[in-house]
């Protein structure tokens, strides 16, 4: 990911890992339906003129995002997503959310409708996550959020054997443009996993080996020796995706007062935090490791 390292305006940024980061399922076992890796990398080759372009000026990203009401991270993403598609994909956005009904009753969207330049009508479905790794052996079970009941492996079959199917069902048919026309469905699927902190990763065979990785830890039950010379920052959500980078050190603290800050947060609150570790390149920092502090109580397996 060191091509972000090109761009200074943090949202221009976050675009560009949208389109850049690996998904997180291999495309062997996604094979008939995930958007590859290769598509996405020749998507942003061929945009990198506009999003250079953007990074100097990027006044249009922001009102594109700030119109949207992307305070929500799943909303922030799609915000991206519908901003590459409308500007970058050289084709043209038919729809994004829209609503499948069956009568009165709302029974899926369609997040992304669009048609690419050869005239092909194309559907994805968009999703990130960030899920902990609790279990190894249980696979893609084994993955889980951290605020929800969420897990890698509903995640997957749900992507794949529902939503990507709404354009086969006779409501799903009834909203597209003209319900006799092929549609092309594939999914994207992004984020980071983070797995134990301090052991070797162990990924399930179903993960993609290019995946984006963290650690995690518990707060007061493992121990938390960081590299020295370290700057750490809490990152806030809509800060979860590209690796953090600052001119300053505004907002980071050292070892020594983010660990007691951590200890006053964990005394009084049992949110996980997501951090990130920063080292210093020439004027810039950056970020050099990311990982989940959760409390003691958290709940491994979400239930």
């Amino acid at each position: 990911m060191n091509l972000l390292q090109t761009f200074h305006d943090a949202r221009v940024r976050d675009l560009v890992w949208v389109m850049a980061a690996p998904g997180l399922m291999s495309e062997s076992v996604a094979a008939d339906f995930g958007v590859p890796d290769a598509v996405c990398r020749d998507a942003l080759a061929r945009a990198m003129p506009q999003l250079l372009e953007l990074d100097r000026h990027p006044a249009p990203l922001h009102d594109w995002i700030a119109a949207r009401s992307s305070h929500r991270l799943g909303r922030y993403f799609e915000a991206l997503l519908e901003y590459w598609i409308s500007h970058l994909m050289g084709g043209q956005l038919v729809a994004a959310n829209l609503p499948v009904k069956a009568g009165d009753i709302v029974i899926g969207e369609y997040d992304f409708l669009w048609r690419d330049a050869a005239g092909v009508l194309n559907h994805w479905e968009a999703s990130v996550k960030f899920y902990l790794q609790v279990d190894v052996a249980a696979g893609l079970a084994g993955y889980v959020g951290t605020f929800t009941r969420d897990r890698l492996d509903l995640k997957f079959g749900h992507l794949r054997d529902k939503q990507l199917k709404l354009a086969a069902t006779p409501a799903g048919m009834a909203a597209l443009p003209d319900a006799e026309e092929a549609v092309s469905a594939h999914a994207l699927l992004k984020g980071w996993l983070f797995y134990p902190y301090g052991e070797a990763i162990v990924a399930a065979p179903e993960v993609s080996v290019q995946h984006l990785s963290g650690w995690w830890l518990r707060w007061g039950e493992t121990p938390f020796t960081p590299p020295s010379g370290l700057h750490w920052k809490v990152l806030p959500r809509l800060e979860w995706f590209s690796p953090v980078m600052s001119q300053n050190l505004e907002g980071l603290q050292t070892g020594a007062n983010f660990s007691a800050a951590l200890a006053t947060h964990f005394a009084m609150d049992g949110a996980p935090l997501l951090v990130a570790g920063l080292a210093t390149t020439g004027n810039t920092w950056q970020e050099v490791t990311r990982g989940f502090v959760v409390p003691q109580d958290w709940n491994l397996r979400n239930t």
